[in-house]
C-alpha cells in the first residue's frame, strides 16, 4: 500500500495530466454542442475542471477531501477529490458549483479509483 504522501503526489500528477486531456475533451464537447457533465456509476469520483479555480468556492463543499489547483497563475485547472462516501448527488452539486464559473464542457468526472490505477497504484 502506498503512503498518504505517495498517494496524494501520484493522485495530483494524474489530475494535472488529466487536465490536459480534459481540456481537449471539452473544448470538443463545446464545439459538438455538448453541455452535460457525465457522472461515472461508481465513485468515489474525482471532479476535474480546466479553468480558473480560485474564483469559485466549490472546494469548501463538505463532499471535497482535497483539492488541487495548477501552478500557472492564474491558476488554469485543477481537480477536486470528493470523500469516499460521497453521492451522485454530491457529485451533482459540486459540478453545478463548478459550472457556475466554468465552461461545463471543460468539467470532466471519473472514478478516483481510475486514476490510481492508471498510475500503477
Amino acid at each position: 500500500m502506498l503512503s498518504r504522501t505517495r498517494r496524494t503526489r501520484v493522485v495530483a500528477v494524474v489530475v494535472i495530466a488529466a487536465l490536459a486531456g480534459g481540456t481537449l475533451l471539452g473544448a470538443l464537447a463545446t464545439f459538438a454542442g455538448g453541455s452535460t457533465v457525465e457522472v461515472p456509476q461508481d465513485g468515489p469520483w474525482t471532479v476535474i475542471a480546466g479553468g480558473d479555480l480560485t474564483s469559485t468556492d466549490c472546494a469548501d463543499d463538505p463532499a471535497v477531501q482535497q483539492s488541487y489547483l495548477s501552478s500557472t497563475d492564474p491558476a488554469s485547472g485543477g481537480g477536486l477529490m470528493l470523500t469516499t462516501d460521497a453521492t451522485p448527488a454530491d457529485v451533482e452539486r459540486v459540478v453545478a458549483c463548478l459550472a457556475e464559473s466554468i465552461d461545463p464542457g471543460r468539467i470532466t468526472v471519473v472514478p478516483t479509483s481510475a486514476l490510481l490505477q492508471d498510475q500503477g497504484a
